[in-house]
């Protein structure tokens, strides 16, 4: 007599996790604490728990190789030194993740390798190729990092809603946020080396005109026209296109 026997779905879910995982080539495991320091608990959407988890080894212990990966989770963006230095949307990375199926957990370093290598060669949707040199002079009495600052200054002023900067002196990362649907936040990356080449040009034009009057001629229509010299986490919206761009609209004269 045979005798069913009620086996829990998630106990199912956890023997074939090990069972595509069991013969992983050496050296993938690792839990990469250190990497994943500030992750908060939501998964990358579109992964389900066990690829979230192996997703954040993937990137761990390619990280360990010596490929330096510098990850912001809250804006969903990793940063790639190298030459260039490289921004990558981790959500794009998430998607190509998860496309890869069975075969991304059985081998997340592997996958994550492959990923690196055919998403960042080249610019692409979601691929930002950095500046890696800067002028050794001061611009217009700005550094790299005041000229960065001034940046910021104009995309993110201090009375704009929904947008928020982080500039590091290669890049300006905008958190863009909307109200109305489809609600959400989505992230903007500019390279600040190609803003400085519009500005120079800006410059040879109008040489009365001030750094804040230089960048507000240029930075908006940089930002209406979706690049070069910039991409978003994922397609931006047109709420988010407009948010951000109503954000460093010059002031009414």
């Amino acid at each position: 007599m045979w005798i069913a026997v009620a086996v829990p779905a998630a106990v199912v879910v956890g023997i074939v996790v090990w069972w595509l995982r069991r013969d992983r080539p050496a050296g993938t495991e690792t839990d990469a604490p250190g990497f994943a320091a500030g992750r908060a608990p939501e998964r990358e959407p579109g992964l389900t728990p066990e690829a979230d988890a192996a997703f954040v080894e993937g990137l761990g212990a390619y990280d360990a190789t010596g490929e330096a990966l510098r990850p912001d989770w809250g804006r969903d963006v990793l940063a790639v030194d190298g030459t260039p230095p490289r921004l990558i949307s981790l959500r794009l990375l998430a998607d190509g993740f998860a496309a890869l199926g069975e075969a991304a957990l059985h081998d997340p370093q592997g996958a994550v390798a492959g990923l690196m290598a055919e998403y960042t060669a080249a610019e692409r949707p979601g691929v930002l190729h950095l500046r890696a040199e800067w002028p050794a002079d001061e611009v217009d009495g700005m550094d790299r990092t005041a000229f960065a600052e001034a940046v910021r200054a104009v995309v993110c002023p201090p009375d704009a809603a929904g947008v928020e900067g982080f500039a590091d002196g290669a890049s300006l990362i905008v958190s863009v946020t909307v109200t109305e649907p489809p609600a959400g936040r989505n992230t903007l990356m500019l390279d600040l080396g190609r803003v400085l080449d519009l500005y120079a040009e800006a410059r040879e034009k109008r040489p009365d005109a001030t750094p804040e009057e230089a960048l507000r001629e240029i930075v908006p229509g940089m930002l209406a026209a979706g690049g070069p010299g910039l991409t978003w986490v994922r397609p931006p919206t047109e709420q988010e296109r407009h948010t951000v761009t109503t954000a460093c609209a010059p002031p009414p004269a």
